[in-house]
């Protein structure tokens, strides 16, 4: 393969992304019966299963929607290590102080079962477990562990 079919499919990668968060921002919009609307940056660390363990790291930005029945609806996009950028889009269940979510990370492809802990009105803790294709566009990862931080930065 060469380096200018390389440099397309990662074009491609990250117009797929894009487009998912605006059509999740679009949906997000008509979230029926929106109760809360929060901003947030969230850092992780973790490891792809590529096979052998691999770091990784990533910074993101995203927004989490949730309803008068705790439904939520969630995206974040950034740029990640060694992935260079990222995207997730999920849905889930908010449960008194946690939010459990699953959902789709389009670049690197994986499908994911995230939840929060220790939940404050300005911050929580974040943990993922991740599953891939283990072919190229999840860049060879069976799976991923991720841990972050997410400080919440507004709330309608």
């Amino acid at each position: 393969e060469s380096k200018t079919d390389m440099i397309m499919k990662k074009q491609l990668l990250f117009s797929l992304v894009i487009a998912c968060c605006f059509c999740g921002s679009i949906t997000a919009q008509e979230f029926s019966d929106k109760r809360s609307k929060t901003s947030f940056f969230e850092a992780n660390a973790g490891l792809a299963f590529v096979p052998f363990p691999f770091p990784g790291v990533s910074y993101l930005y995203g927004t989490t929607f949730v309803n008068k029945d705790d439904i939520i609806f969630e995206y974040q996009i950034g740029l990640a290590l060694p992935s260079v950028f990222t995207a997730k889009i999920g849905m889930g269940k908010r449960f008194d102080n946690t939010d459990v979510v699953i959902g789709i990370r389009p670049f690197p492809l994986h499908f994911y079962a995230q939840t929060s802990f220790n939940n404050t009105a300005t911050n929580s803790w974040i943990a993922s477990i991740e599953v891939g294709t283990q072919r190229e566009e999840s860049l060879f990862s069976a799976a991923m562990i991720n841990v972050g931080y997410r400080w919440k930065l507004d709330k309608d």
